[in-house]
């Protein structure tokens, strides 16, 4: 399975996609949840290189984006929009010159469809 964003950046599989469902915004009266409509998500890559996180940082632009991910539900590959909150790397220190090893990306404001 293989991500992208806008279909510009084809990124090779990502380590871990972890979805976050939408937070509970208060209780109704007979005490059911009543929820946000959008979803985070936060992908986790490896075998990233500086430019590639530079492309992923440039995206935390506060406009929308488009982007191939699997449905929370039932793993199907789907098109969603949303925007790209956060972009941290991650570094190997453990030599004389920190070498990049992976990026966190974390996605805000996507309306995701539950098939019932």
């Amino acid at each position: 399975m293989k991500i992208e964003i806008d279909d510009l950046l084809a990124i090779v599989q990502p380590d871990g996609i972890i979805w976050e469902p939408p937070a509970v915004l208060a209780k109704d009266g007979n005490r059911a949840p009543i929820l946000a409509p959008y979803w985070g998500c936060r992908v986790a890559l490896s075998r990233t290189t500086i430019v590639n996180h530079q492309d992923w940082f440039n995206k935390r632009d506060g406009e929308s984006h488009t982007f191939w991910l699997p449905n929370p539900a039932t793993g199907e590959m789907e098109s969603y929009t949303g925007y790209v909150d956060n972009v941290a790397g991650r570094f190997d220190t453990r030599g004389d010159c920190p070498a990049m090893i992976g990026v966190d990306i974390a996605l805000s404001g996507i309306l995701v469809v539950i098939p019932e």
